[in-house]
């Protein structure tokens, strides 16, 4: 039995880190910003890093750091990269019993050119990841699903998973995709009612809110949290980036600073964020110590380049949160057990 199955991307990234680059306003979008390079230049990178990445094997990754027992769901080419993406994931202690070998399309790559200190502009080669399926769902012995965006033809098995959750109670935390969104409302419906963490950010809470009425309130965040908790059961989770995050249970509403860092590169905080809270409430521990471990987390992989790697375990968290802040006594004798 597994604490969590993550289902999901997964991708092969690389990093291009140069200062060459520049930060010019959009003119055919005033609200949006372009990264610029010479036309015709060669650009020779600062840095470079080659990384994994992709929802699923991020947040697998994130729970096998955390020391819970974790299988990933993930699709990826029969190639020597896919073998590579198994072997990373295996070597952080995450089952790939489930792992699909696709010998038709190769892994999922991810080319992310960012300036230090800057934003990034991704280019995405989907690859695998659009071909994930589940032929069987009953070797899947797991307390929890933790599914985050799914592309392409992979998004039939959305269906399936929570009518499988529902019938064998298990749990389910749900990132929805931009596909998912783009659907809107009226075809995520049925799933969020049975949604037990719903995790967006804030653009994409808003997106999802209106797509169901486009008159409704969703700037203030109050009324945000409060029409997602009117379309889910279970707990909302919104991510704001440097405004920190925000956790309604149908009671009361949390807020959670971001904890301010030297940021080095985006990608993946999100995924960290989510599946650190998630984690760590199912742990045991309060809202607010979950947000703060999650917050943590999210700070560090900030600080370095790729997805994973500044992912830290539970006890290292922990302690930085004890020699910075107050810990109730009940999360404390969590922390003994």
């Amino acid at each position: 039995m597994f604490d969590f199955i993550t289902i999901g991307g997964a991708s092969r990234d690389v990093f291009f880190m140069t200062s060459k680059g520049k930060i010019v306003k959009n003119p055919y979008a005033p609200t949006k910003s372009l990264i610029a390079f010479e036309y015709g230049s060669k650009i020779i990178p600062e840095s470079t890093e080659f990384t994994y990445g992709g929802g699923g094997a991020n947040s697998a990754v994130c729970f096998a750091r955390l020391g819970l027992q974790v299988s990933a769901v993930v699709s990826v080419g029969a190639e020597g990269t896919g073998s590579l993406l198994v072997h990373d994931l295996e070597s952080v202690g995450v089952d790939c019993d489930f792992v699909l070998r696709n010998r038709e399309y190769h892994t999922a790559l991810s080319m992310i050119v960012g300036i230090p200190g800057k934003d990034h502009t991704m280019f995405l080669y989907r690859g695998a990841n659009n071909h994930l399926s589940v032929n069987d769902w009953r070797p899947f012995k797991t307390k929890w699903f933790y599914l985050s965006s799914l592309t392409g033809n992979s998004a039939d098995i959305i269906p399936e998973l929570f009518a499988y959750a529902s019938a064998h109670n298990i749990c389910v935390a749900w990132n929805p995709g931009s596909e998912q969104l783009e659907g809107g409302y009226h075809d995520m419906k049925g799933f969020l009612e049975i949604t037990d963490v719903l995790i967006l950010n804030r653009d994409e809470a808003m997106k999802l809110v209106l797509s169901k009425n486009n008159h409704l309130k969703v700037h203030d965040i109050k009324s945000l949290l409060q029409e997602l908790g009117k379309e889910t059961k279970g707990i909302v989770v919104v991510t704001d980036g440097g405004n920190g995050s925000y956790v309604f249970d149908h009671n009361k509403i949390y807020n959670q600073r971001a904890y301010k860092v030297d940021v080095i590169e985006t990608t993946g905080s999100g995924d960290a964020y989510g599946a650190t809270f998630v984690a760590v409430r199912f742990l045991g521990c309060s809202i607010e110590f979950s947000m703060k471990m999650a917050a943590y987390n999210a700070a560090s992989v900030i600080q370095n380049v790729g997805a994973q790697k500044g992912l830290m375990n539970f006890d290292s968290i922990r302690a930085k949160i004890e020699s910075e802040e107050s810990v109730n006594d009940e999360d404390k004798a969590i922390f003994k057990k």
